[in-house]
């Protein structure tokens, strides 16, 4: 019993210590996602599993967001979301804050996709707005 409880705690150090070694910048995420699309498990969850999941459910909140943001920014925006074991966003990392990311920021920070194939898993995502 004592050999399993300290299992889990170890477990459960290691986990927190991984959360804890994400990027320090944007610059930085943006190479580890570059970095880490290159193998076919994560090329495949990015392509189909993220993908279909962010635009459903994030498209109509930037939508929204540019609807209801009074002198909405609509500047393209590049920004990484990083998603842990879980699938929870772990942190978001955005290269310049716009009014029209502030809006969507808190809803993208309490998100969750699909459990990635390793983690922390770095999404680098650019965006334009029509009208630009």
């Amino acid at each position: 019993m004592k050999k399993l409880y300290a299992i889990v705690l170890i477990s459960v150090v290691m986990t927190a210590a991984k959360a804890d070694d994400l990027a320090a910048s944007f610059k930085q995420a943006v190479a580890l996602a570059e970095s880490q699309n290159k193998d076919r498990a994560s090329q495949i969850y990015g392509a189909v599993d993220f993908n279909r999941y962010y635009e459903q459910k994030y498209g109509p909140v930037f939508v929204s967001c540019l609807k209801s943001t009074e002198h909405a920014d609509t500047s393209p925006v590049s920004f990484v979301i990083v998603v842990g074991k879980d699938g929870h966003v772990l942190r978001l990392y955005v290269e310049h804050e716009t009014n029209t990311f502030a809006c969507v920021r808190q809803t993208l920070q309490q998100g969750k996709f699909l459990a990635p194939p390793h983690f922390p898993y770095y999404m680098h995502i650019s965006m334009s707005f029509s009208g630009n």
